[in-house]
């Protein structure tokens, strides 16, 4: 067990330019392993709907936006994909008959808003299809840019993820989908939960305080040192500085100055009561902090992946402790 060196980032939600950076930074400060954890698609579509001239319209971040050329299209889709979201080619009339289901393509959070499931149906299927699709073109991305390195890649979904991506990061050739998992390096044990405590978006992976402490002892049971350990939890610990959020109304509007502790106490009390040596969380993206609990250093880099603004958080382990740590921008 010797120096090894993590970059470990979070909820990059389907935003291009942030794993693009993740790779790049693997590289840039010459780490061992890379970590990508929770919330990797993206929430809202843009479509970009074909007009009888041959030009497109788009409503993007509020605005009617015309593109007539090419390369002005190729630059409006750039766009958006560093916000995260997804783009299609449509016409008028797929999209009137995507808008008669009744839901919504403008986001998953104005569908809770308006208190909208999508169920099945084919706004739905369109959802999926554009995550998926994004996330089987990042597994060829890695193996492009680490191409000739000896870095690992570990990468897991979180509570916002949908149950499809599993499939798809399963099947990742150049990255390791180590969620609900144990893996092991240089003698270091880290297990891996995508889940969170419940929150008020109705999210594919989130369930009750007690289900999660379940979850999680499942996965501490394969523990064999804890002093070595690592719990690479999506949710942050209750009641830290990694878990403050801005408070939200009745209609899931955020304050703008109070703020509310919103993490798990599952994951709190397991941290307590195992103390493994790193806990790398996020979910929450206002709280960029780390924080010992005990003996355990705990870490949520945070998330402005909507302004194409990768943060991170480098970690140096060095026989069985952890040597330093320095959260990055880029």
């Amino acid at each position: 067990m010797g120096v090894i060196k993590l970059f470990f980032a979070t909820d990059v939600h389907g935003s291009e330019i942030c794993f693009r950076k993740f790779l790049n930074a693997l590289k840039i400060y010459n780490v061992n392993i890379g970590i990508l954890l929770g919330d990797l698609s993206g929430k809202m579509i843009n479509p970009i709907i074909r007009q009888p001239d041959g030009s497109y319209k788009c409503n993007f971040l509020g605005q009617d936006i015309v593109v007539k050329t090419e390369e002005e299209l190729k630059d409006l889709q750039r766009r958006i994909s560093i916000t995260g979201n997804y783009y299609f080619i449509t016409t008028p009339e797929e999209v009137a008959e995507l808008l008669a289901e009744g839901k919504t393509i403008a986001g998953r959070i104005d569908a809770q808003v308006r208190k909208i499931h999508l169920g099945a149906g084919k706004t739905e299927e369109l959802f999926k299809r554009l995550v998926t699709e994004r996330l089987k073109s990042w597994d060829n991305i890695i193996g492009e840019k680490l191409k000739g390195t000896n870095i690992k890649v570990f990468i897991a979904p979180g509570n916002d993820d949908i149950p499809e991506v599993d499939e798809v990061l399963n099947n990742f050739v150049y990255a390791t989908n180590v969620d609900g998992k144990k893996v092991e390096f240089d003698g270091y044990e880290m297990i891996t939960l995508s889940w969170s405590n419940p929150t008020p978006w109705d999210t594919p992976r989130e369930c009750s305080e007690e289900e999660l402490a379940e979850k999680i002892e499942r996965l501490v049971s394969q523990i064999n040192n804890m002093e070595n350990a690592i719990f690479n939890f999506h949710a942050p610990p209750y009641g830290t500085e990694l878990d403050r959020a801005y408070k939200l109304s009745k209609d899931l509007v955020p304050s703008v100055h109070e703020m509310v502790n919103v993490g798990s106490v599952a994951v709190l009390n397991a941290i307590k009561k195992y103390q493994p040596l790193l806990g790398l969380h996020g979910h929450i993206h206002e709280s960029r902090a780390a924080q010992k609990i005990g003996r355990t250093l705990c870490v949520n880099p945070g998330s402005e992946y909507s302004e194409g603004i990768l943060h991170g958080v480098i970690i140096t382990l060095d026989r069985g402790r952890v040597k330093s740590f320095q959260f990055t921008t880029g």
